[in-house]
């Protein structure tokens, strides 16, 4: 099979595992990490061919290894490698956000390690599909839907790994969705997104396009199936960090680490955070998961 290796550079400080492991999506198919953080393997999707996608960190960067049914050409490498910087943030400036951590005690760790750069999607369209089968269920409820989704639709890449699938190859009755993928409720919603992107009237451009985070945020909250966490998720996935997004696991936590045995109220959290504007939301996250970045 057609391979190819690039070099990517990556920003300063920069940790690889820190990256993938800021939150679950790297637990999701098409993602395989492996458990010394020493490679990230996933399946890149170009126009409707499934590409292998294997990162490793090296001492000036990151070695991104493509395999293809096809020679890949010079377009689909530089596409390839747009997607990876997209997933891993590498081009997004943090250093407001690191500046204000280094005034707090509790957060220097992540002005430090360069934290705060989430995984993310190779395509808005996958994270939002995502971000619904997170809505009222379990983790592992979550990660049955997209593997479902995956293994039904997503093209075969030379592995034998699938990718996450297209708008085109989503196109499917309700009944698929509450069936097969088996993510309930979400059906009716999931067939709205996938039908809005697939024809055009939603695309990633007008998700990830400079605007307004009150622009952004009325365009997510008018999607079926997004409140307030599911949007505010969206926003800090999309950069925009402002909304809290605070579900049942981030107030349980909150009422751990202030050591009660209720959380505070939102209003209190948000009081609590402002003094990171703009970058509140990924404050509060940060804060929350802090010990799951505990230095080896």
């Amino acid at each position: 099979m057609p391979t190819r290796t690039l070099r990517l550079a990556t920003p300063q400080p920069f940790e690889f595992g820190l990256c993938l492991r800021g939150h679950g999506w790297y637990d999701l198919p098409p993602h395989r990490l492996d458990a010394g953080d020493r490679a990230f393997a996933t399946v890149l999707v170009l126009g409707t061919d499934a590409v292998d996608a294997e990162l490793r960190p090296t001492a000036t960067g990151l070695s991104l290894r493509l395999t293809a049914h096809r020679p890949l050409s010079s377009e689909d490498t530089a596409k390839a490698q747009a997607m990876v910087r997209h997933m891993l943030r590498l081009d997004d400036d943090l250093g407001a956000f690191h500046g204000l951590c280094r005034n707090e005690p509790s957060l220097q760790w992540a002005a430090q390690r360069g934290a705060g750069r989430l995984l993310r999607s190779a395509r808005v369209f996958e994270d939002l599909v995502k971000l619904l089968f997170t809505t009222n269920t379990t983790w592992a409820g979550t990660r049955a839907m997209a593997l479902q989704l995956v293994e039904h639709c997503g093209p075969v890449a030379p592995s034998g790994a699938r990718g996450f699938p297209v708008p085109s190859q989503c196109r499917k009755p309700a009944a698929f969705w509450r069936d097969t993928v088996r993510c309930g409720y979400r059906a009716e919603a999931a067939v709205q997104l996938v039908e809005a992107f697939a024809t055009g009237v939603l695309s990633d451009a007008m998700f990830t396009v400079p605007q307004p985070s009150a622009e952004l945020w009325q365009r997510l909250v008018g999607l079926r199936g997004f409140g307030p966490y599911a949007a505010g998720q969206a926003m800090r996935l999309l950069g925009h960090y402002e909304h809290l997004a605070l579900d049942s696991w981030c107030r349980a936590r909150l009422a751990e680490l202030d050591g009660r045995n209720r959380p505070p109220s939102d209003r209190a959290v948000a009081r609590r955070y402002a003094r990171f504007a703009p970058y509140q939301g990924l404050a509060l996250w940060l804060h929350l998961t802090a010990d799951w970045h505990a230095p080896s």
